[in-house]
């Protein structure tokens, strides 16, 4: 499993068909703000899921957030990630994580 953080924001990663990569990101959900799969590219990468990593007695601190996607079929695709409230719609976006993925067979 390749695993990306923050910093590799806008990075283009080689990886093979098959290879599941794994995105985490800061995150405080009592903000109200929450990262989100805004798109994927689903001709090359599957979205498997989502774990948000919160301590157990944090009320108010935060914690981070992870997705796993996994590459399907060869080429290249992107995934790109926000950061919003998702009950005020894409103007309360205040961040993105992008990364594009060559899948190789």
């Amino acid at each position: 499993m390749l695993s990306l953080v923050e910093a590799d924001n806008g990075r283009t990663v080689d990886i093979q068909q098959g290879d599941t990569v794994r995105i985490t990101l800061p995150e405080n959900a009592t903000t109200g703000y929450r990262w989100a799969v805004d798109r994927v590219d689903e001709s090359f990468i599957e979205a498997l899921e989502s774990e948000p990593h919160y301590a157990p007695s944090g009320v108010g601190s935060g914690g981070e957030i992870a997705f796993v996607f996994r590459a399907k079929a060869v080429g290249s695709g992107e995934i790109v990630l926000k950061h919003w409230r998702h009950w005020a719609g894409d103007s309360s976006i205040i961040g993105r994580f992008r990364i594009q993925l060559r899948v190789q067979g």
